[in-house]
């Protein structure tokens, strides 16, 4: 005979049971049943033995009542802001709480959050993102990454991103401020160093034929001027490999580290004249500030570490020490990205090249 699931309990019991039900952690699966939920003894004269035939509805009942229990935060309590174009921002224009003591940048009393601040927010339910104020439908999460794409931000850096924000960190753009004059107009000051100097040129002409070919002459020219720079430099750039993984660059003599010829590799790097070589130009992604309740964007702390993202290719020993050059010798995380999962690896040494 079919079993007839009790009726729906009060508020306070079915968030009971949503909590109980989706708890995180190895003994998420064993939640206790609670006492309402467990057969009277006139029900069941063996109540002491409790056996699983019995536990079977009472366990579909409290899931039934998790799932239908409503979640997420009150609409009346999230934040609210309005994607800006000109300013390739968005404006939180409704705040609730303390959400945004180390998100955003403060110009005057309104704050101004990057595309990777606004998917985080989204994607943990603190924000709800509009493009216009008159519209009444928010932007969902899979819109809010398109929107990063867009901005030229991608999933490798957000992911390293949303890991650090995830363990309590504090992270900023390198470079990028925590506060602007109001009276600002120049935006760009406040966008960071590095991949984010020159971010704003890159989005802008992405759909513009003629700038594509411009800037992709001007790279092969620039390939072709360092080539012509070494001989060591040129020999390596021809063993590179095309593929996004690692492994494939353990051939190539800038990292033989990562294969079997190791002496081979240190005796190339010796003979190697760094005078005739183009100075590298790196820098971090991420600024790294350690978890602190009382963070203030007026005065932050000394930064912690700094993250760079590259899942491109490994390192080589003239950019390691580039990304050391820029941090004043603080640590420096390099991160890459596998099918979501986000590893990192420390550089520390003070001079690595």
């Amino acid at each position: 005979a079919s079993t007839m699931l009790p009726p729906p309990r009060a508020a306070a019991d079915a968030a009971a049971d949503a909590r109980a039900v989706f708890r995180r952690g190895p003994k998420a699966s064993n939640a206790p049943a609670r006492a309402h939920d467990v057969p009277s003894s006139s029900q069941n004269h063996h109540h002491h033995l409790y056996s699983l035939r019995d536990k079977v509805p009472s366990t579909l009942a409290r899931h039934a009542r998790a799932w239908s229990s409503a979640r997420g935060t009150s609409s009346a309590n999230i934040p609210v802001a309005v994607w800006r174009p000109h300013a390739r921002r968005a404006e939180v224009i409704r705040a609730r709480g303390r959400v945004f003591h180390r998100f955003g940048c403060a110009r005057g009393a309104s704050t101004w959050l990057f595309p990777e601040e606004c998917a985080f927010l989204v994607e943990t339910e603190r924000l709800a993102l509009v493009y216009d104020e008159t519209d009444e439908n928010v932007v969902s999460v899979r819109g809010v990454y398109a929107l990063m794409a867009r901005e030229g931000i991608n999933m490798d850096e957000y992911l390293t991103y949303a890991k650090l924000c995830r363990l309590g960190f504090a992270v900023r753009r390198f470079g990028a401020s925590w506060t602007m004059d109001a009276r600002e107009s120049d935006w760009t000051l406040a966008d960071g160093r590095g991949r984010w100097a020159t971010q704003r040129e890159d989005v802008l002409c992405v759909d513009t034929r003629e700038a594509k070919r411009r800037r992709i002459d001007g790279e092969s020219a620039s390939a072709s001027a360092n080539v012509d720079a070494s001989q060591a430099a040129s020999a390596a750039r021809r063993r590179e490999a095309t593929s996004r993984h690692w492994w494939p660059w353990s051939g190539a003599v800038e990292h033989a580290w990562l294969g079997p010829e190791i002496e081979k590799g240190v005796m190339v790097a010796c003979e190697t004249d760094d005078d005739g070589l183009a100075p590298v130009d790196l820098a971090p992604t991420f600024t790294v500030y350690q978890p602190n309740k009382n963070f203030s964007k007026k005065a932050p702390d000394d930064a912690s570490f700094y993250v760079y993202a590259s899942s491109a290719k490994p390192l080589t020993g003239r950019e390691s020490q580039a990304l050391l050059d820029c941090t004043g010798g603080k640590p420096v995380r390099v991160s890459t990205c596998r099918q979501s999962t986000v590893v990192m690896f420390t550089i520390a040494a003070p001079k690595v090249y």
